[in-house]
This record gives structure tokens, sequence and C-alpha cells, in this order.
């Protein structure tokens, strides 16, 4: 027992001599040795170089988005960084543009990887001088954007390498990247343009108890808010888009969730959180309102009653005009009178001019945080001007839009052609109301 306790012992003290067996000046040293080690060697053979997804602290007053820069390491310290932002200076803002620089890692209170000569693409983002050529610069001279050349080791593993900027401690991650770098831009745009546009723009956050909102996404720097219409809570989040989700620029969180990094779905319908238990998904019901895209019903799959009301919804219109036809019944956003959400005709006549008005007779209101519409047919203050008008001459008009629309009151589950930026979809009654289909 003395000779196995004694062995032991020995063990245990053999262990730990190991493990503290080189100073803490000697471990950063050996640790810089690998960090720059896995730089070159990605960057080099068949290796594509680094993906660094880059973040400023900005300003009280000015925040930015996050930043896809790229960058070539290579043994003799030197660093060819390459990107095609906004802020490139002489004439390159939104070119793909190249730079070649030195690098170097330092040993302070621990791995530090410093770009430490001027560089096209980073060092305008420390630079206190403006860059005025990027298109819709906020950059206020002598303040700058808060960037740091310097850069703070905080992990490193086969995956990735996280760094903090030194002086200001935004957020700086390499990733390997999977292709050339003008492929990856052209990914990464292409991925972009697929869940968001200057109107599809505002996704519900959920984990099926709490809902959030993004609103603005297609900035990069957008709005994280408890409700779109006088939020009580407001966050403001930088992320950086990726060729099948985004970064955000920190660690956030929905009820016990935390989030930093959503993912589409292989089922193309939403985005998902790092654990899967947080989603954003679009707010399709909301596009369907706020735009000014027609959605037509597709009369193929109008029920008896929607047919017949059709039809004499047509006869009526010729009564006002007798060279006008009904063309189609819409819903979305009029084009005049106070642009009413609700119910559209589209006229047409001999000539083949077209003639919109709108009866507002058909409100949506969302369920929040499931693909669920309401939709309301009462809404008699809201009428376009000109189908006023119209009705004026008309007479049974508003009664039969009234009627048509009344067909349409229940909840609706919602199958979009596209969950991002859908062309049409089927609106399936699940409470009363009529199923049917929408198309722009």
């Amino acid at each position: 027992m003395c000779a196995t306790a004694a062995m032991l012992s020995t063990s245990c003290t053999f262990e730990q001599e190991d493990f503290f067996d080189e100073s803490a000046s000697l471990r950063i040293t050996h640790l810089n040795e690998d960090i720059q080690s896995r730089l070159v060697d990605q960057s080099t053979g068949e290796n594509n170089g680094w993906v660094i997804q880059y973040f400023v602290a900005g300003t009280d007053e000015l925040d930015f988005e996050g930043f896809n820069l790229f960058g070539r390491f290579y043994k003799d310290n030197k660093v060819t960084l390459a990107s095609n932002h906004r802020y490139l200076r002489n004439g390159n803002a939104n070119k793909y543009t190249e730079h070649t620089s030195h690098y170097e890692m330092l040993a302070e209170e621990g791995p530090v990887l410093s770009f430490n000569t001027w560089n096209d693409i980073l060092t305008v983002f420390e630079d206190p001088v403006s860059p005025t050529s990027a298109p819709g610069s906020i950059v206020q001279d002598g303040v700058g954007m808060n960037g740091d050349h310097n850069l703070v080791l905080k992990s490193f593993n086969d995956d990735e390498i996280v760094f903090r900027g030194e002086r200001h401690s935004a957020l700086v991650r390499f990733v390997p990247c999977d292709r050339s770098f003008e492929e990856y831009i052209a990914a990464v745009n292409e991925f972009k343009n697929s869940i968001t546009s200057n109107t599809m723009n505002n996704f519900i956050v959920t984990n099926g108890t709490d809902t959030m909102y993004f609103a603005g996404l297609n900035k990069g720097l957008f709005g994280y808010y408890d409700r779109l219409i006088d939020p009580l809570k407001r966050k403001t989040l930088s992320c950086v888009f990726t060729p099948n989700g985004f970064l955000l620029n920190r660690v956030d969180s929905l009820g016990a969730q935390t989030f930093q990094e959503f993912t589409m779905a292989e089922d193309k319908q939403k985005l998902l959180s790092e654990d899967g238990l947080t989603k954003v998904v679009s707010m399709w019901e909301n596009y369907i309102l706020t735009n000014t895209t027609l959605w037509k019903f597709d009369t193929s799959v109008f029920s008896a009653e929607q047919a017949s009301l059709f039809e004499q919804i047509n006869e009526e219109i010729k009564k006002y005009n007798a060279n006008w036809s009904l063309e189609s019944i819409g819903m979305g956003k009029s084009s005049g009178g106070g642009a009413v959400n609700g119910l559209v005709f589209t006229f047409y006549t001999n000539t083949a001019k077209t003639r919109t008005n709108t009866t507002g007779l058909a409100l949506t209101k969302k369920k929040v945080g499931e693909a669920e519409i309401q939709i309301i047919a009462d809404a008699s203050d809201k009428i376009d001007t000109n189908m006023t008008n119209v009705c004026k001459k008309a007479t049974n008009l508003e009664s039969l839009a009234r009627s048509f629309a009344a067909t349409l009151n229940g909840t609706y589950s919602i199958t979009p052609d596209d969950y991002f930026l859908p062309t049409g979809g089927t609106f399936t009654a699940i409470n009363g109301g009529t199923t049917f289909v929408l198309a722009k």
C-alpha cells in the first residue's frame, strides 16, 4: 500500500511538472507560433485563406454594420487583405480590392495579431480621417470608426480563431474560406438578396414562447425590438452575412435562449440559432400589407360564391363605365386616396389602360410568432377615395365588395412559395373563411 501510494504521488507530481514546465512568456511564444502556422497553412496550397468577420466599436452616436474582410498570410510576415466594403478609398468603395502589408504575432499578456503597417483594407476602420469617398458615409472627421489593428486572442481551434480589438474590444472572427474570395462575396450577396429586400425586411425572432423582431436586417445594422410600432425595448445589433446565414457582433438573448449566429434551416423556411432553439421567420403577412405590390387572387380556386360575386362586381363596374371590365381582385395597398390597405379592384378599358381602386374592406391581423393571419372585413371607414367616386354611380358595388370581403373572414395558415421573398402562396382556412391563393 505504501508503494502504491508513493507511485500515485510520484505520477501526480510528474503531471503537474509537465503542465508547468514552461514559463508564461514561453507558452505565449509557442502559442503565437501555432497561430501563425495555422494562418499560413490555411493560406497556402489548395487552401483559400481566411474570412475575417470584422466589427468596429463605433461610438455613442454612430454604429456600423459588420464587414467581411479576407486574408492570406505568409511565413515572411506579409499579408494580403481583400474586401469590397463601402469604406474603401481612392474610388474603390464597393469594388473588390486587395492590398498587401505586414503582420506580426506579438507576445503581450497573451497572443496579439498585429497588422502593423498601413493596409487600405483594414486601416481605414481606425483612421480618424473620414473616408469621404464612401457612399452615404457617416464617419465623423477626427473621430473615426473605433476599429483596431491589434487583435487580442480570445479562442483558437481548428474551426475558427476569435479575437477582440485591443483598444475598443469589438469582435473579430477568422474562419477558413472554402472558396475564392470573390466567389465568397458573390455567395454572400446572393444569400442576403434571397432573404431581404427594401420591402421585405422585418422578421419575427421566436423561441416558441417569447417573440421579438429584427427590423432593417438588410443594412447589416438593425433594430431588435419587442414590437414594431412604438417599441418599449430596442437594441441595435450589427451583423455580417455568410453564404447561408449571418453572425451578430455579440451574443444576445431571447428569454432563456442565447444566440449569436443564425443559419438557414434545411427546409429553407427559417433561420436557426446555434442550438436550434431560436428561429428567425420572415413576416410575410406584414410584407403583403406594407409594400406596394398588388397580390391578386387566383380566380381558379374561387368558391362558387366568390366566382358569382366576381361576375356581379364586373357587371356593376360596367354601369359606371361601359368600357371598363374587372381584371382582378387583389389584396394590398391602393395607389391613391390615402393608400388604403385592403381589397384592390383592378379594372381595364378597351384601350388597355388600367385603373386601380380599393375598398379597404379586408384587413389582416397577424398571430404573432405563427404563420397565421386573421382577415376582418369590417373597415368601412377606410375606403379609397377613388373607390368612393366609383361607388357613387355603381350603387351596388360597395355592397358586393363587402359581400366578397365577408367570404374571407377567418383565420388562415400561410404556405408561401418562398418563405423569405415570396411571389405567391396559399392561405388555408383553419377557422372560418375560404381557402384562397395570392400571387404577384
